[in-house]
């Protein structure tokens, strides 16, 4: 297929699946790190704030303010990142699938597919049409286009100049999101899938360890992340912190990966080991045995595990985040298991019947959580059905219920909140400035 037509489809498919998404209201951080935040509002405010964390992301949001744009500019630009990420896999994967699935005859469909299924996943949302989301879908746009760059380079030794296309692009990724560091690994695991030599592979990414040694530089040289990394190893020790990421790759791939969403979901630190942590550590063996066995005869399905896997283990890995999982995490990783669908889907005719019928449910799905965004108020009503027993969920009800001037409705969540979580200060508090004295029972799910 030629490139301007994949790419008016991918386009296309977005701005369908995303077509509501633009006068999606504010939420939740977006008030702290973009509409508060002094380096969000202009380049003089940006300067200023220097040096400072994911420097690069703030300032994408300074020149949308820089250039008068409010809430639709922003959204309109998370809009056209994703466009470009699902652009820039489908250029990715028809370029790597050869090596990956060198049965595969239908090369170009199933990478299309890929990026497609990438593009309409209602998983993807959170990271497109919640406006703080833009850290991960921006700094996975500078990554894939620095394994693009990357790739390209290969093909070309001549021109030495593209050797540092990569190399800069994932310094830029970094700038954006720290988390990005995992983008030298991914050549490592196509490699390892094709059966290609690591230790030649490691020479070539030679300019991407230089980069990071920099970046850990920055990063001792940056108060910011002093306090980023303090908070976060505070958090909670190394054992419980186990428990909680074995529970939360069960919550990602048991919910968002099969297009259950939830801005807030309620996944807590267990206390013991139980049968349903049992079974989601089960689960994560299953895979890596998976992928471990399918790297001879079915190298794509190794390679996609193991993308899946790396790009989650930034952030649900060792180091200690204040909320176990949140779905925005899932945004690249979710580009390995569309991946592994398209290459199975792609192979037979009536796979192809399939993968359209998939690809418009895909849509209808993604359509449907993005009309959750169009309000604070939609959004948290959303998030208490899902997450009925988290207290932070019908506090934040409560506040989106004041904004609208809907006292006697806001009380009710707070109620709901206190109810849940008794050491709750800011429902108490909150509670009495819309009703003052109040002693009503709460009326939310029962307990059990």
């Amino acid at each position: 297929m030629r490139a301007p037509h994949a790419i008016a489809i991918l386009a296309g498919a977005v701005l369908l699946a995303y077509a509501n998404a633009f006068g999606a209201a504010y939420q939740f951080d977006d008030f702290a790190a973009i509409l508060a935040h002094p380096a969000a509002q202009g380049l003089a405010g940006w300067w200023q704030a220097l040096p400072g964390i994911r420097p690069l992301l703030k300032l994408s949001y300074a020149l949308t303010a820089e250039l008068g744009g409010g809430a639709v500019a922003v959204h309109a630009t998370n809009i056209a990142i994703h466009a470009l990420n699902a652009c820039l896999l489908w250029a990715l994967w028809r370029r790597w699938l050869p090596g990956l699935a060198p049965s595969l005859e239908c090369v170009e469909p199933a990478a299309l597919l890929g990026a497609l299924l990438f593009a309409l996943h209602p998983a993807a949302t959170e990271a497109v049409t919640y406006a703080s989301g833009r850290s991960i879908s921006l700094a996975a746009a500078f990554g894939l286009a620095a394994l693009l760059a990357d790739d390209v380079a290969r093909a070309q030794p001549s021109r030495r100049v593209l050797a540092w296309a990569g190399p800069v692009l994932f310094a830029l990724a970094l700038a954006v999101r720290e988390t990005a560091l995992v983008i030298p690994a991914l050549p490592l695991l196509r490699a390892w899938a094709c059966g290609q030599s690591l230790r030649d592979e490691l020479w070539r990414l030679r300019r991407y360890a230089g980069v990071l040694g920099a970046a850990a530089l920055a990063a001792l040289a940056t108060p910011g992340y002093h306090v980023f990394f303090g908070v976060s190893l505070a958090t909670r020790d190394l054992a419980a912190q186990a428990m909680g990421q074995v529970l939360a790759h069960g919550y990602l791939i048991a919910h968002p990966l099969l297009g259950r969403t939830n801005v807030d979901p309620d996944l807590r630190i267990p206390p013991a080991w139980s049968l349903a942590l049992v079974a989601c550590a089960l689960l994560l063996v299953a895979l890596v045995a998976v992928m471990l066995a399918a790297r001879r005869r079915r190298p794509w399905l190794a390679f996609a595990i193991g993308w899946y896997f790396l790009w989650l283990a930034p952030a649900n890995s060792l180091l200690p985040r204040l909320d176990l999982a949140n779905d925005r995490h899932l945004y690249p990783a979710l580009a390995g298991p569309a991946l592994a669908l398209a290459c199975l889907l792609a192979r037979r005719h009536a796979g192809r019947v399939a993968a359209l019928a998939l690809c418009a449910a895909l849509t209808l799905a993604t359509l449907h959580r993005n009309a959750d965004y169009r309000s604070e108020t939609a959004l948290w009503q959303a998030t208490v059905r899902d997450s009925p027993r988290k207290s932070r969920a019908w506090l934040n009800l409560g506040y989106a219920r004041r904004l609208d001037g809907d006292l006697v409705q806001a009380a009710a969540a707070y109620r709901c909140a206190l109810r849940l979580d008794p050491a709750n200060a800011q429902a108490a508090i909150d509670l009495d400035l819309v009703a003052p004295g109040d002693r009503e029972p709460a009326r939310c799910p029962p307990d059990g």
